[in-house]
């Protein structure tokens, strides 16, 4: 016969299990893309109208692979949006409410053009029902673990 878990182990299970649930990513959280877009810089200025120096221009060959990655592939589908950091390129700084030449907003040289190269950080905004669904779980994981140690210390002095 095997020998069923007592009450404060399974309790105790599971409360953890609740408490490791409750620690998935984007549980309350907003969606996060990264997006890139690509355009012809014409007459010395960039998207938005912005204006560059010859000193801002990024050579193409000087990116990281993971730049040159992201630049080609937004430059034939634009825009190239990821869902994962880890996608993006460590060359360029992904803003959500400020551009400036150099932050969000850089020149690149490829092939002899000069590109207006966009980097953001796009939310779809916050999820009040993940945040509730992860709030509870979290606090049933919480009252299964106090509730198995409380039993475990009554049964033990008792």
């Amino acid at each position: 016969m095997v020998a069923r878990p007592s009450l404060q182990t399974a309790l105790l299970v599971v409360g953890l299990a609740l408490l490791l649930a409750s620690t998935v990513p984007s549980a309350g959280t907003a969606d996060t893309d990264y997006v890139h877009r690509v355009e012809p810089a014409e007459n010395g200025t960039l998207a938005y109208g912005l204006a560059y120096e010859e000193s801002d221009v990024l050579a193409y060959d000087d990116l990281s692979t993971q730049g040159q990655r992201v630049f080609d592939r937004a430059r034939t589908d634009s825009p190239y949006a990821v869902e994962n950091e880890s996608a993006t390129a460590p060359d360029f700084a992904y803003t959500s409410d400020n551009v400036a030449v150099g932050e969000g907003l850089y020149p690149v040289r490829y092939e002899g053009e000069v590109y207006s190269l966009r980097t953001e950080r796009a939310s779809s905004g916050f999820n009040a029902a993940a945040w509730l669904i992860g709030l509870v779980t979290r606090g049933l994981g919480v009252v299964c673990v106090v509730a198995a140690l409380a039993l475990a210390g009554w049964r033990r002095y008792r």
